[in-house]
């Protein structure tokens, strides 16, 4: 049996719910995914939509129309979408296709994939898809439009579309970055359009820490606060820091952290320090906190 065939199988299985997560999704291996599914399951899609993935072909504006001109579906986007999942109430499929013909064998020549059949209970899975689901937001027809537009300018450009699956040079070098731009607010209003406000350096700032969080294009305020919280969460910064502040992390050993770990000169780290205790403080308000009484960022803790 194909593996397309085992996917269409368990899916047709569904009495509830279809849950599907791809990085690469084309519109005509979803339509036929989807006919397999009763009219009255819930259906909810994540996949990655980045410019990239639209200008190289890989994956297709218009899975947005066919979600949408289905009753009971949701389209999610989550920027750093690896997994490849697809669960029909508690049983699912998991492993490394796509959901595109020539992955799931309905093309030849096709590639050689794998899905393996899990019970979602186990595994950790249940507890897997809904931390995606909260990191992700939803698709909009804005978020779509400003897709189309950053690919046509990628094609349009005639350098090389970077491959969606390759690691590409880090432009801090391999060190582990650190926000820079004063307040977290500055990267929406460089994002948004709205920077008259802004001094020049913090513009640089901004636009340097977003091309690093990888956000999508064409998001309204509260999706973009939930994509920056998703996509900080997921930088290595980040989960330095928090182990470091969970016995208490002072100004003293963060300077060092930075300058040591993270290529910052040894005299900005007070600086970057402060930047970097603003941002987890203002967007995780109940995971951090500041004792005052040492300046000591604590993890987990509240006063």
């Amino acid at each position: 049996m194909k593996i397309g065939d085992r996917l269409l199988s368990v899916l047709s299985d569904a009495e509830a719910t279809v849950r599907i997560a791809a990085p690469f999704i084309k519109a005509n291996a979803l339509e036929r995914a989807l006919r397999a599914v009763k009219d009255e399951v819930d259906v909810t899609c994540v996949t990655r939509w980045r410019p990239e993935d639209i200008a190289s072909g890989v994956c297709d504006l218009e899975i947005f129309d066919v979600i949408r001109s289905r009753r009971r579906s949701v389209l999610l986007i989550h920027p750093h979408l690896h997994a490849k999942f697809f669960a029909s109430d508690t049983c699912c499929l998991v492993g490394s296709a796509n959901l595109s013909h020539t992955a799931l064998g309905w093309r030849a020549p096709s590639n050689l994939e794998l899905l393996i059949q899990l019970d979602t209970s186990g595994h950790g899975l249940d507890a897997w898809w809904n931390e995606l689901q909260s990191e992700s937001i939803r698709a909009t027809e804005e978020i779509r439009s400003a897709l189309e537009h950053k690919a046509a300018e990628l094609r349009a450009s005639g350098k090389p579309i970077p491959l969606p699956e390759a690691e590409q040079n880090s432009i801090y070098h391999d060190a582990i970055w650190v926000p820079g731009c004063p307040r977290w607010t500055g990267l929406w209003e460089v994002y948004s359009g709205d920077e008259e406000q802004l001094p020049s350096s913090a513009i640089a700032s901004a636009k340097s820490d977003l091309a690093a969080l990888s956000l999508p294009p064409g998001m309204d305020i509260s999706g973009f606060e939930v994509a920056l919280k998703a996509m900080f969460r997921r930088t290595l910064i980040f989960q330095e820091i928090e182990s470091l502040s969970r016995a208490g992390l002072s100004d003293t050993i963060a300077h060092r952290f930075l300058s040591e770990q993270c290529d910052v000169e040894e005299a900005d780290a007070p600086r970057r320090w402060q930047v970097l205790k603003r941002w987890l403080c203002e967007l995780f308000p109940s995971e951090f906190q500041i004792e005052t009484s040492q300046e000591v960022l604590l993890k987990g803790k509240k006063f």
